[in-house]
């Protein structure tokens, strides 16, 4: 290696070593040091403060059924708060009895009076207790029965062997424990008469059936846009039995209680109420007569009922007003516009027990005899072809039991 060539070497061996001399001192490797440490630091801080990070959410491909929505309510509630409580008061009885193995077919319905209070509508019942040991065993059950279903009604002896039940001070039953003999009440003409509606057909098939082959006479109120509509009317046709269209009304708990799409609302303009008469009566034109279904709301507003009924009286149909409310403006339109109208006198199976059902009948026996007529409805319910079978086979057979196109308009 030439001299040159050496001299370079040593030079840059010298610069190296000089740097690293430099860098070996106290001073710099301290603050060497001192910068890792701090940084080691503050990678440490930052791992362990960092938010960990949502899991990846993965696509859920199991297959999640909708929820089953709520059943269609088909019924609105159409007592008044003082004819619930009384029938209430009717089924603690019939529990009573129930309790005390004393015989349904013996409890006797002498009296029936449609009593008003404070506009509210309610039935007045005189009843026949049949033997038994111990009255005052069966006050202490009725009252029983009555608190379990937070019943107000009060319970007071009004004689020896009779009770009287009061609601708020309102009397609504008289019950005799020990036989007493009492004229039934007569009517003034002869003749009584009653005609059963059975409203909501065109779903239940079966109970159809069942109803239809009763040995008596009843009027059935069609759904027109029901799942079994048409077959409905053809079964009844068959068998010569009226047929009334059931037609859908606004309610006043509406949407809770639903109508249907089919209904007559408030807010309808005229045209449109006219439009959905004749929708309705092309889906049942074999039908003599209309009644509301629902329509609480709607039979009570003047405008829209004069339309309506204006409308059926063009198509030669009567009009039953199913009373769902107090308030109902049908009869006065009916007057005024010239239609055949009839007033349900009695629901009989609000409650859907068969026992009460036939006590419902038997009030509707006893306007029908104080009143020359009356007119109940009911609906398609096993329980109330239970009932009907049942009090048929001892019913008032002084009262002739008939269609409703047989019975007088008012």
């Amino acid at each position: 290696m030439d001299e040159r060539s050496q001299e370079e070497t040593k030079q840059e061996r010298t610069g190296l070593d000089s740097l690293l001399s430099r860098l070996y001192q106290p001073g710099p490797l301290v603050f060497f040091f001192t910068v890792i440490f701090l940084g080691l630091l503050a990678l440490g801080y930052f791992l362990l403060t960092e938010e960990t990070p949502p899991p990846k959410v993965v696509a859920d491909t199991t297959i999640v059924e909708s929820p089953t929505p709520a059943p269609r309510i088909y019924e609105e509630d159409t007592s008044s708060h003082l004819e619930d409580i009384v029938k209430k008061v009717d089924l603690s009885i019939i529990q009573t009895m129930r309790d005390m193995g004393l015989e349904m077919n013996k409890l006797e319905l002498l009296d029936v009076e449609i009593r008003r209070h404070e506009n509210e509508g309610y039935h007045y019942q005189v009843l026949q207790m049949p033997p038994m040991n111990d009255y005052g065993v069966f006050r202490k059950n009725l009252k029983a029965r009555m608190a379990q279903r937070e019943c107000t009604a009060e319970v007071e002896s009004e004689a020896d062997h009779e009770l009287l039940i009061s609601i708020a001070g309102v009397p609504t039953h008289r019950i005799l424990l020990k036989t007493i003999p009492m004229a039934l009440p007569t009517p003034e003409h002869k003749g009584p008469k009653l005609a059963i509606v059975i409203d909501d057909i065109g779903e239940n098939l079966a109970v159809l059936n069942g109803l239809i082959n009763l040995d008596f006479p009843v009027t059935y109120a069609v759904w027109p846009h029901a799942t079994h509509t048409r077959k409905s009317v053809k079964i009844i046709l068959e068998k010569q039995q009226d047929l009334i269209i059931h037609f859908p009304m606004e309610p006043k708990g509406y949407p809770r209680y639903n109508p249907g799409e089919d209904a007559l609302f408030v807010d309808m303009t005229a045209d449109a109420i006219r439009k959905q008469v004749a929708a309705n009566i092309a889906q049942v034109p074999e039908a003599i007569g209309v009644n509301n279904h629902m329509g609480s709301r709607f039979t009570g507003y003047a405008a829209g009922m004069k339309v309506a009924l204006e409308e059926f009286n063009k198509q030669g149909l009567f009009f039953l007003d199913s009373l769902t409310t107090g308030k109902s403006v049908a009869r006065q339109t009916a007057a005024n516009v010239g239609i055949p109208f009839y007033e349900r006198d009695i629901f009989i199976d609000n409650v859907k027990d068969v026992n009460a059902i036939v006590h419902q009948l038997k009030k509707a026996e006893n306007v029908a005899m104080k009143e020359g007529y009356s007119i109940a409805i009911g609906h398609p319910y096993k329980e109330t072809v239970d009932a009907l079978e049942k009090w048929a086979k001892n019913r008032n057979n002084s009262i002739q039991l008939i269609p409703l196109s047989s019975l007088k308009p008012e």
